[in-house]
């Protein structure tokens, strides 16, 4: 009975500071995905010498896309450079939706938890302001801002970047 009054005590010590640890270790990988992310855009950036380009009407105006749309051409584009599905997902995003499940419904979750900034064909462009984010997550899920990776290839919280950039 003490051994197992003793464990109890000691799990309810150790149990914040394993949440802790794995609210750490997923912002750690989340930031290897937008750092996988930014090399892909580079990559993509010297081979085609412009930002992907969402699709156009008549006017010359980027096309209205449903959300499954657009995701699809930024999947697109960058599939040929090793980015996979999973690698646009936060895993902390991931598992505050519930989307780890097998059983539940993601029809209607995003598929990208990180958004692409829409640059012009301009090959300058997306290089052209080194604090301008390239990728910024949806949701300020790490608490203390929501992660970006900016044209330079830092990663920082959209609130540090505002504190850095003398705003």
């Amino acid at each position: 009975m003490v051994v197992v009054a003793l464990i109890g005590i000691l799990a309810t010590l150790f149990a914040p500071e394993i949440g802790s640890l794995r609210d750490r270790a997923e912002k750690v990988i989340c930031t290897g995905h937008l750092r996988s992310l930014y090399a892909a855009f580079s990559a993509y950036l010297n081979d085609n010498e412009q930002w992907p380009q969402l699709a156009t009407d008549a006017s010359g105006e980027e096309a209205d896309l449903s959300q499954q749309d657009e995701e699809q051409v930024w999947f697109d584009a960058l599939k040929d450079y090793g980015i996979a599905e999973k690698d646009w997902q936060c895993p902390t995003l991931t598992r505050l939706l519930g989307l780890n499940d097998p059983s539940a419904d993601t029809s209607e979750a995003p598929k990208m938890h990180y958004t692409p900034t829409h640059f012009d064909d301009n090959p300058l462009s997306p290089r052209m302001w080194p604090t301008m984010p390239w990728l910024i997550e949806i949701e300020d899920i790490h608490h203390g801002g929501a992660l970006l990776i900016r044209a330079d290839g830092a990663v920082r919280t959209d609130l540090e970047a505002l504190s850095t950039s003398g705003h």
